[in-house]
Parts: C-alpha cells; sequence; structure tokens
C-alpha cells in the first residue's frame, strides 16, 4: 500500500554524528568495546526509518564524519608540528580529510536504501550487517585505500577475534554489526525474533570460544631471540641533516654490550623505520659497513630500516637492508639484494601527485623534496635463517596485502616510526592493526618503532613484551617461527565478501515485490 516517507530531523544527524565519534572509544587506546555495538547500533535504528535515499546516504556520511573526526585527527600533529601548517590551515586540512575519508560511508546508505521494504528482522540480521563489511572492504581499497578504525579490530581482545584466521577482521566487523542487529532486535522483535537472535548470539560467541583452541599453524624451527632498538629521536630533528650522525649514535649506543648484554646474544636485531633517516649508500662507510662487521662478531643479523636510491631507476624507497650473514651490503647496494621497500605509499605524504605544479604550497606546509617510489621487488627477507614477511609503516593496515608472502614467510616484521603523531591515540591504533594481522595469518610480529609502540606479538594476537612509549630502550625476546597456512591466508576476503553478496542479495529477492 501507499505510505508517506518519514523526514530525518536535525536531532538525527546529531545523533549519528555523536555515534560515530563514540565508536572511537572501542579502540585502542581507550577499549571501551561496547561502544563497538552501540554505535552501529544507532545508525541501524536511524536506518529504519522510511526515508528517502538521499537521506540515507547524509545520515552515513555525518556517521562517518564523527567516526574519523574522533579516531584520524591525528593527522593534525603530522601537518602542525611537523609539516609547518599553521593551526589554522592545519584544522582545514584535517576537515577537509575527514569529509573525504567519509564518503565511503555513503555507499552503506546507498545499499540500505534497497532494503526499506524488508521486514525489520530482515534488516537488522540480513542486510544492514552485510551492507557494513561491504562497505569497510569497499574503503579499504577505494583511492589506494584507509583501512583505519575496521569494526572488527576492537575484537581482538575477545572470544570473537578467534574467527580472524578464517574470516579476516571483515569476518569480525560482521559479527560486531550483526550483534548490533541482535541487540536492536531483542529490543523491538516479537518474541520469535527475539529468540531468534539470542540464539544467533550464542551461537557465533560459543564459536569464537570454541575456535580459541584450534592451532592453525605450527613450529618451524627454534626459537630466535630477538631484539629490538627504540630510539625515541626526536621528529623535529630526526630530518635535520645537522643531528644526522647524532640520531645514529643514538641507536648505536642501544647495541653497547655493556649497557644493553641481550643485542649482543641475540639472532636478529630491528632498526625502526627510517632509524637511519639518511641514504644507505650515503652511509655506506660510516654505519652500514661497520654495522656489517659488528654483526660477523656477534654472529648476529640486523634490519636496518633507512632509503634506498636505485641509480639506475632514479627512484628512491623508504626501505629496510638486511645486514649480516649471508647479506653483504655491498651486494645489496648494488643490486638490491637484502633490501625491502615499501609497497603501498601514503598518498599526500610519501608521494604527491603532481608535485612539481604544488611548490608553491611550500609557504603554508613543508612539501617532500621528492616522491617516494612504490617498491615492485618481494616480499621477504630471510634473516637469521628464516623467510619473514616484511612491511614498513601502515602497510600493515591491509589485510589481503599482509597475506602476500605467506605461507613461506615463518615470522612478520614490521618497522614503523609513528613519532609523526608524538601525543596523539595513533600509536596505540597502529599497534592494535598490527596485533590482527599476527592473528590472521598465525604468525609471530615483530614490531620495532622509533618512540613506541614495540612490541613482540605472538600468533594469537597477543602482545607478549612491549616498551613503553616515548622512552629509549631495548625490547629482547624470543620469537617462534611457524609454518603452515590459516584459512584466511589461503583464500583472503574472498570467503567473507561472498558471503556478505548473499546475505545483502537474498532478503532483496526473498522479499522482492513485498511491501510492509
Amino acid at each position: 500500500m501507499l505510505s508517506f516517507r518519514d523526514s530525518l530531523k536535525k536531532v538525527d544527524y546529531l545523533l549519528a554524528l555523536l555515534a560515530g565519534a563514540s565508536m572511537v572509544l572501542a579502540f585502542a587506546p581507550f577499549e571501551l568495546r561496547a561502544f563497538a555495538w552501540f554505535a552501529p547500533a544507532v545508525l541501524f535504528w536511524l536506518n529504519l526509518k522510511n526515508i528517502p535515499r538521499g537521506q540515507r546516504l547524509r545520515l552515513a556520511w555525518v556517521f562517518g564524519i564523527g567516526l574519523f573526526a574522533g579516531g584520524a585527527h591525528w593527522i593534525y600533529v603530522s601537518i602542525h608540528f611537523f609539516g609547518g601548517a599553521n593551526s589554522v590551515i592545519a584544522a582545514l586540512m584535517v576537515l577537509l580529510f575527514v569529509l573525504f575519508v567519509s564518503l565511503p560511508l555513503l555507499l552503506f546508505g546507498w545499499l540500505t536504501s534497497y532494503s526499506h521494504h524488508l521486514p525489520v528482522v530482515w534488516r537488522l540480521l540480513g542486510v544492514f550487517p552485510a551492507a557494513w563489511v561491504l562497505t569497510e572492504w569497499f574503503r579499504g581499497w577505494v583511492l589506494t585505500g584507509f583501512p583505519w578504525l575496521q569494526l572488527g579490530t576492537t575484537q581482538i581482545d575477545t572470544w570473537l577475534a578467534h574467527y580472524a584466521p578464517i574470516t579476516g577482521v571483515l569476518g569480525l566487523s560482521w559479527l560486531v554489526a550483526l550483534g548490533a542487529g541482535i541487540v536492536l532486535v531483542l529490543a523491538l522483535g516479537t518474541l520469535r525474533e527475539r529468540v531468534l537472535a539470542a540464539v544467533l548470539a550464542v551461537v557465533t560467541t560459543a564459536g569464537g570460544y570454541g575456535l580459541g583452541f584450534v592451532n592453525w599453524t605450527q613450529s618451524a624451527g627454534e626459537p630466535l631471540y630477538v631484539s629490538m632498538l627504540q630510539g625515541n629521536v626526536d621528529q623535529l630533528t630526526k630530518w635535520d641533516p645537522a643531528f644526522r650522525n647524532e640520531n645514529v649514535q643514538a641507536y648505536l649506543n642501544l647495541m653497547d654490550q655493556d649497557k644493553y648484554p641481550d643485542v649482543v646474544q641475540s639472532h636478529l636485531v630491528i632498526w625502526p623505520e627510517t632509524a637511519l633517516a639518511d641514504f644507505f649508500h650515503f652511509s655506506k662507510d660510516d654505519v652500514m659497513l661497520p654495522l656489517q662487521a659488528w654483526a660477523k662478531e656477534a654472529e648476529a643479523e640486523l634490519l636496518v630500516g633507512g632509503f634506498f636510491h636505485d641509480a639506475e631507476k632514479e627512484s628512491v624507497y623508504n626501505a629496510i637492508m638486511a645486514v649480516g650473514g649471508k647479506n653483504d651490503v655491498e651486494t645489496s647496494l648494488k643490486t638490491a639484494d637484502g633490501v625491502y621497500a615499501k609497497r603501498h605509499l601514503v598518498p599526500f605524504s610519501e608521494y604527491i601527485p603532481l608535485l612539481d605544479y604544488l611548490r608553491f604550497l611550500e609557504n603554508i606546509v613543508k612539501l617532500p623534496y621528492d616522491n617516494v617510489t612504490p617498491w615492485k621487488g618481494g616480499h621477504t627477507l630471510t634473516v637469521a635463517g628464516q623467510p619473514m614477511r616484511m612491511s614498513v609503516c601502515y602497510e600493515d593496515a591491509y589485510a589481503e596485502e599482509m597475506i602476500e608472502g605467506l605461507p613461506e614467510a615463518t615470522m612478520l616484521v614490521n618497522v614503523s616510526n609513528d613519532g609523526w603523531f608524538t601525543g596523539s591515540i595513533e600509536p596505540q591504533q597502529h599497534a592494535e592493526i598490527a596485533r590482527m594481522r599476527a592473528l590472521e595469518t598465525g604468525r609471530f610480529l615483530l614490531r620495532a618503532t622509533n618512540n613506541g609502540v614495540t612490541a613482540i606479538i605472538n600468533e594469537k594476537g597477543r602482545v607478549l613484551n612491549s616498551l613503553p612509549q616515548y622512552q629509549v630502550g631495548v625490547l629482547s625476546g624470543y620469537a617462534m617461527p611457524l609454518s603452515g597456512a590459516t584459512p584466511y591466508v589461503k583464500v583472503g576476503n574472498w570467503l567473507i565478501i561472498s558471503v556478505m553478496l548473499l546475505l545483502f542479495l537474498l532478503p532483496l529477492l526473498r522479499f522482492r515485490g513485498k511491501f510492509v
């Protein structure tokens, strides 16, 4: 029958904005996990109204604005304090970023607009959770992607986390979104619908508990004793050539066997991303070759973060170089053997489209001298006798990219410099994301950062040991190389996306032409 559509009020948009912002509380460092269900439940409830498509689009966008304003405002630190932009310009750039990165949420509004004729229970338990996951997946790859603040990451310490080796983080996002729908069905549904919702809640939770006893991978050798250096170098002086020697010495001091004897006893020593804020070939004689001599004497190997220059291709890479063992510095500088570099670059940071035409902006913000080049080489380096899957900075946010190089790699290594966001919530968020990658792949992850969070993470996503942020120190401990492949390593996101498409389309086909 015919019916007049509702119209959203300003208070509804305000409620969506606040719900989006509150979802940030479910992530690290706050870890108030209940908001992972509360925030999407509010968005789902507002979408139950019989409103036009345009209002659904705006509602989802406003929710996204709240989410990213609350959860990604830390780019202000990088733009203002380290990029040189004044506070007004930096705030404006953050606003534009938030408005832009929230646009993929329009997909949720568009998808749900096709379900307004479905029964409430079908929307809350079928269409809405599936649309949420499809939106997160889309957000993770469109325009190079921004897979930050994915709902499933909030479950890293719950029983639901044990689904991650099968479905990846998107599967956890679906379970949480389903939980938000369950909450609403329990509040709004009939007795029969409430029983169904309660059964779903019990079954999914119990399934997660049971999966916690499954070991998807197995030992691939003896444990490695590793040390990771956290120099806590001031980001303001890190890139100043006048402080180059002082900053390098800060890391060399951490390898002093009298102060840090564990380093000399290690199989592997890891320097963080761009700990050497210089080109490897410029630093060959005073840094790299002495490190090679140290490695030979200590019978250890090193991974050093710095910049690799390919003279033939005239390219610069944000890279990691393996030193010691079978990796020779002279050879690596010539052939790039023993080198891994960042593949997934940060737009408008590591590379800027049409950079030469934007030099006029240097009056208001610092621009890089040149663009960094994305790496096209391999994903792994063999160090300490084990093939290890390397990643630099926020590459570990991309779940499906991180399974490249697996199952051959027996361990994950991430070097990062979250110093760009000193004093913000970003480093804790990033560490939480890294934990999810370890869980999905069933691998230990060694995470070395300039000023935290430096950590050893096991194959269950648990932090075995870590260093306090913003302190100079060395983190040493054992890490186990592991072989085998989790289901997620084998199929990636194809499984969960296929299931989500079915859950979205089947209700639409089931009730096609029917209105309630």
